[in-house]
């Protein structure tokens, strides 16, 4: 009797906890779907603006992915060792390095385990090439391998920005746009920072100080968050929707919209509508996306600026101190939006607060 009753109280308690599951998830979905898009925002800003003052807005080309130019393949002679020659190496560790390269998991590695194996070899040669003679075979291809392999460790680099999704997919308009508490920011400025110095570190000849396994740490981080992708798209978006709802005011005529003697009824709801949407959504979603660019974009400079992949297109959006950069464009058209409604408020003599 008692083992009757204890099994219907686990049940009654199961019963319990999973419509308590529910509930929460219901709640989540609920508050989820009452938290409005940043571009819906924007629109609906727009489109109130539309109503109130019977202009119908520019609507500007829609934005496209970035698109990466190709990397055209390396000529040089491939240098191999046979086994007589592996098994000459095997006090110190480069033969592991190369027999691992040379299996199967060697040959279907992807860009970034090609890059990682580079560095790997050069990183183990000069221990090795100090343990042969240097009049043998061995040390002569070996040390012509490292040379070569030197030589081209920026093509592997552009090899990984071009092939691999965490990277490529940064100028692409398929992740969600940022929302206004995002996850991942901190992550995201490590990862970037990971990639620059080792980027650094190859540039510097500096190949020792590499630590090839923060390329997968990198970018395991960058594909958990897509915090680049989902930035540089809401940034794009923004500007466009900050072009579009300057070039609709910019067709008002202030002087019909705010007579002198005459009521204001039209410029007080244009007032409201300023305050509801732009100054208590849209202002601080805009400054958040500047303070992550602020940070970010020096990075993307230093990963992406005038590499062979990158197109003109690309490098404009992340070039140091221009016009053109995407965080001097975000200020840019903020400001410019704002200047308007500071005439407004002067010509229609309206407080703003």
């Amino acid at each position: 009797m008692n083992h009757l009753l204890a099994n219907k109280l686990n049940l009654n308690n199961i019963k319990q906890l999973v419509l308590v599951c529910i509930l929460l998830i219901l709640t989540a979905t609920m508050l989820s779907a009452c938290t409005e898009a940043p571009s819906n925002t924007n629109n609906t800003y727009i489109k109130r603006l539309e109503n109130i003052t019977d202009n119908k807005s520019e609507d500007l080309p829609a934005l496209n992915s970035l698109k990466l130019n190709p990397l055209t393949e390396l000529n040089n002679s491939k240098i191999t060792l046979g086994i007589v020659e592996l098994a000459g190496i095997s006090s110190c560790n480069l033969n592991v390095v190369i027999s691992e390269h040379n299996n199967q998991l060697g040959k279907t590695a992807t860009a970034a385990g090609r890059l990682k194996y580079q560095i790997d070899f050069i990183q183990h040669a000069n221990s090795c090439l100090a343990s042969l003679d240097k009049t043998s075979v061995t040390y002569k291809k070996i040390h012509e391998a490292k040379n070569q392999k030197q030589a081209d460790l920026l093509h592997y680099f552009n090899a990984a920005l071009i092939e691999e999704p965490e990277l490529n997919r940064t100028w692409s308009l398929t992740a969600s746009e940022l929302s206004k508490e995002p996850a991942g920011f901190s992550d995201t400025i490590e990862a970037m920072r990971k990639l620059t110095a080792i980027k650094a570190q190859l540039a510097q000849a500096q190949f020792d100080k590499i630590n090839t396994d923060a390329i997968y740490q990198a970018l395991e981080t960058l594909n958990k968050y897509r915090f680049n992708q989902s930035l540089i798209k809401s940034v794009r978006q923004q500007i466009r929707l900050n072009k579009i709802a300057t070039g609709l005011v910019h067709n008002i005529n202030l002087s019909t919209l705010c007579p002198v003697g005459k009521n204001k009824d039209k410029a007080k709801i244009m007032n409201n509508i300023f305050q509801k949407f732009y100054l208590s959504q849209i202002q601080p979603y805009q400054a958040q996306l500047i303070g992550f660019l602020e940070v970010l974009q020096p990075l993307l400079n230093q990963l992406w600026y005038q590499e062979r992949v990158t197109t003109n297109e690309i490098n404009q959006l992340i070039k140091a101190n221009s016009n053109t950069n995407l965080l001097n464009q975000l200020k840019s058209s903020a400001k410019q939006h704002v200047i308007w409604w500071q005439e407004f408020y002067k010509t229609c003599e309206i407080s703003p607060i």
